[in-house]
């Protein structure tokens, strides 16, 4: 008994020892083909190991393959994996059931399809006698590549870089585990899970795709069932971009869309659509229902519609905060999500707020091909009893384009909605009609082949506008031609186009040919202009306008702002002075009324401009600008000089406040036929009477804008010499100046005749002070037809003139004093 013991135990001592070390001894890779036509039995399809081959039975049954294929060479199922190793529960095995330890798959390499009538393609000798439903897997990890081939579309779907990690209760259906995937390269992790419906006919599934490095969320969940392995899909379907992790944080808008889905290879149909765009708190919501062709032809098709929407909630904007609406709208446009198949969607809505006023009756088509959004059909009423149409729109890259009607009864609401003012400036008194092609971007409008009536003119051109990226300004391209045009109203209408509250672009090129314009109330026939500017140059390539009197002006130049260097010249010529002066009455109606005190007289008259500005030779921080203007005209002949020392930062940045603060000297002369017509000019012929022969005015001012400038004036001839030195505020107004009269006729003041001697050869000198609209003359010194006068007088400059001061005579002509008392 006790030998029988002993052999036992040798026998199994030996049996162990030889399923332990025996393997290390084995070379499994004669047994290649053995093993490879029972896989094939077993699994039912072809299977070829071209690697290595290794097997252990202890102390865990282990199979290891290198190079494996599964399926035959012309299989679409076929899997290949450079690295597959299985490791079995011995126990599991030992009680009849196959359960995998864990299995871990490397380089693995899948093709799956769906054949022109969208079944699933399987191998054709797929016919195992395995049982999937009993293979388990406690741990699964999977690295490598799937493609999705659609024989219908002629279509591939790649999914490369899998790596998942999971579990398997089931072949059949129950899996469950996490992983990462790239397509079109973009990487994208996931979830899964899996398992029996209820009947065991089919199988429930639940995907979801986490945001990764593209910002969007899929969800995904239902059951998925194969009727004669044609796979068909019945459940849930979420998309969505979630909203920036932290408040303020940069991020695309956020967005969401929930629908009921039913799908088969043929297509899908959506029920109960659910979309939002925007923030939770202020998203648009709208609902709906579409459908999904598949196929060669693959359409998306939706209609979706919203009773009213609040799209200054979503901007976040209040009433009295101004929106800029265009760009609002072009940004909004550019936000759309972009489908990766053609799509047409419907939309409609009885109101949308936008900007503090609501747009009425929307109705809308858009099409994309995959690429870009664009409208097929867009009719909309606007403020100002507006009817907008967008039609006949064609593809573009990150754009929309197409056939652009406006018609608005009430233009100047229409142009303030578009500002984002609440109060309306009434201008216009005909209705606005425009036609165009238009191409919308987020940072680009354009309207091409543009037709417009604008007050009654009819024009005709293209104009657009880019909001350039470096600096977030704008710039504005436009050529524009027509019989007539309110210069007017078409830039109010063009600076509703460029942003909020009417501001002109920071760079713009116009070009502009005009039979006959309106501007500030009068009309220049023919007006031409080829103009530019930007960041670092102005240029006026061509400024030529007539009017009806006669006049004709020209002007041309170009400015480096960078440099700070360049010339303006302009040129005008008339009939009469009068003619000329007449363009300065919207500017300057007080200068235009000193000249029209002058005697009107026929003849040529001509004005010259002149500017340069080139670098300073001693401070290379500054440059030196130059204006000279001649006047000459039948009444007078008058020419000024301009010269100034200009910060360079201040030319290159048009600083308003540093170019007042600039030092500069003005000179100027004028001199007249007549002593009358200078007096005239300056005011002075209400207190002194001229005398024959012609007289001049010499004067230069010096200084800065805003501090005290330095005066010094001579006037003589015609009976009159006086000069004047002292300084001058202009913004206060203050001055103090030492006046000297060496010869003057005051008849007008004393208001007796010109030929009163008691008023000629008047002669005096005072200190003049000014100081608001008080008026003083100290030291006041004067003699006048025999009489000697000292003193000093007050005068208020109010609406009642008051006169106050002491005035004391050293000597005194009896008869002269008495006849200017009398006015005789």
């Amino acid at each position: 008994m006790q030998t029988t013991l002993l052999g036992l135990a040798i026998a199994f001592i030996l049996a162990l020892l030889a399923a332990l070390i025996g393997p290390y001894f084995i070379d499994w890779n004669q047994f290649r083909p053995q093993f490879e036509a029972e896989a094939g039995r077993i699994i039912g399809v072809p299977v070829r190991v071209a690697g290595e081959l290794d097997a252990r039975l202890l102390p865990a049954p282990t199979l290891r393959l290198r190079a494996v294929t599964f399926g035959g060479n012309n299989d679409l199922g076929r899997l290949r994996a450079e690295k597959l190793d299985v490791e079995f529960s011995l126990s599991s095995l030992m009680r009849g059931e196959w359960r995998a330890t864990e299995l871990t798959v490397n380089g693995m390499a899948v093709d799956l399809g769906l054949d022109a009538r969208g079944r699933v393609d399987l191998p054709s000798t797929a016919s195992g006698t395995f049982n999937l439903a009993s293979l388990a897997i406690e741990r699964l990890n999977l690295t490598g590549r799937i493609a999705l081939h659609d024989a219908a579309s002629r279509s591939t779907l790649e999914l490369n870089d899998i790596a998942f990690s999971g579990d398997v209760r089931s072949l059949a259906g129950s899996v469950r585990g996490d992983g990462r995937f790239t397509a079109t390269g973009v990487r994208y992790p996931f979830r899964i899970s899996s398992g029996p419906s209820a009947d065991g006919s089919a199988t429930r599934l639940h995907l979801n795709i986490d945001p990764g490095e593209r910002a969007i969320l899929a969800d995904l969940e239902g059951v998925l069932a194969f009727d004669n392995r044609l796979p068909k899909f019945d459940g849930a379907l979420t998309l969505a971009v979630p909203a920036a992790k932290k408040a303020g944080e940069a991020g695309p808008t956020p967005w969401k869309l929930t629908t009921k889905l039913k799908a088969d290879p043929a297509g899908a149909k959506f029920d109960q659509i659910d979309a939002s765009f925007g923030p939770d708190d202020n998203a648009l919501k709208v609902g709906g229902v579409g459908d999904l062709r598949f196929g060669a032809s693959p359409l998306l098709r939706a209609v979706l519609s919203a009773r009213q929407i609040d799209a200054d909630k979503l901007a976040g904007k209040d009433d009295a905060e101004p929106l800029r609406i265009l760009p609002a709208l072009r940004a909004g446009l550019a936000a759309i999500p972009q489908a990766p198949i053609p799509a047409q969607i419907e939309f409609n809505s009885d109101q949308i707020m936008l900007g503090g006023r609501p747009l009425q009756n929307i109705a809308a088509e858009l099409r994309t091909d995959g690429r870009s959004w664009t409208f097929q059909r867009l009719e909309l009423r606007a403020p100002g009893m507006t009817q907008l149409s967008l039609n006949g729109s064609a593809p573009g890259a990150d754009s929309f384009s197409g056939r652009l009607s406006v018609e608005s009864s009430d233009p100047d609401t229409l142009v303030a909605w578009l500002q984002g003012r609440s109060e309306i400036n009434r201008r216009s008194t005909r209705p606005l009609r425009l036609a165009g092609d238009v191409t919308i971007a987020a940072n680009h409008l354009a309207i091409d082949r543009l037709k417009a009536d604008i007050e009654g003119g009819a024009v005709e051109g293209r104009i657009g506008f880019v909001q350039t990226g470096a600096s977030k300004g704008s710039r504005i391209d436009a050529e524009l031609k027509a019989d007539r045009l309110d210069l007017d109203a078409a830039a109010s209408f063009v600076r509703a186009l460029a942003g909020p509250q009417g501001e002109w672009p920071e760079e713009a090129k116009l070009s502009l040919d005009i039979g006959r314009a309106i501007s500030a109330g009068q009309e220049l026939r023919p007006f031409a202009a080829k103009l530019g500017y930007g960041p670092n140059a102005l240029s006026l390539e061509q400024l030529r306008f007539g009017q009806t009197s006669g006049v004709t002006t020209e002007a041309s130049g170009s400015f480096d702002r960078t440099r700070a260097t360049g010339k303006l010249a302009l040129k005008s010529s008339a009939n009469s002075l009068r003619e000329l002066t007449a363009l300065l009455e919207p500017f300057a109606p007080s200068v235009r009324a000193r000249f029209d005190a002058l005697p009107s007289l026929p003849g040529a008259t001509r004005l010259k401009l002149d500017l340069s500005l080139d670098k300073n030779a001693e401070h290379a921080d500054r440059s030196d600008a130059r204006a000279v203007l001649d006047l000459d005209a039948p009444q007078l002949r008058a020419t000024a000089t301009l010269a100034a020392q200009t910060p360079l930062a201040a030319v290159n940045g048009i600083d308003i406040d540093k170019l007042r603060s600039s030092d500069f000297s003005l000179e100027s002369k004028v001199s007249t036929p007549q002593a009358g017509a200078l007096l005239a000019l300056f005011g002075l012929d209400r207190m002194v009477a001229a005398g024959e022969g012609a007289s001049q005015f010499e004067g230069k001012l010096s200084g800065a804008w805003r501090r005290p400038l330095q005066l010094n004036a001579k006037l003589s001839g015609g009976g009159l010499d006086a000069d004047a030195q002292g300084s001058v505020e202009l913004s206060e107004p203050k001055a103090s100046v030492n006046l000297r009269v060496r010869n003057a006729n005051l008849a007008p003041l004393f208001g007796t005749g010109p030929a009163d001697k008691s008023a000629q050869s008047v002669s005096l000198s005072s200190r003049v002070g000014l100081s608001g609209n008080r008026l003083t003359f100290d030291d006041l010194d004067s003699s006048a037809a025999g009489s000697h006068l000292r003193g000093h007088l007050a005068v208020t400059l109010d609406q009642e003139k008051s006169v106050d001061g002491e005035v004391g005579l050293d000597t005194l002509d009896l008869a002269p004093a008495l006849a200017m008392a009398i006015g005789a």
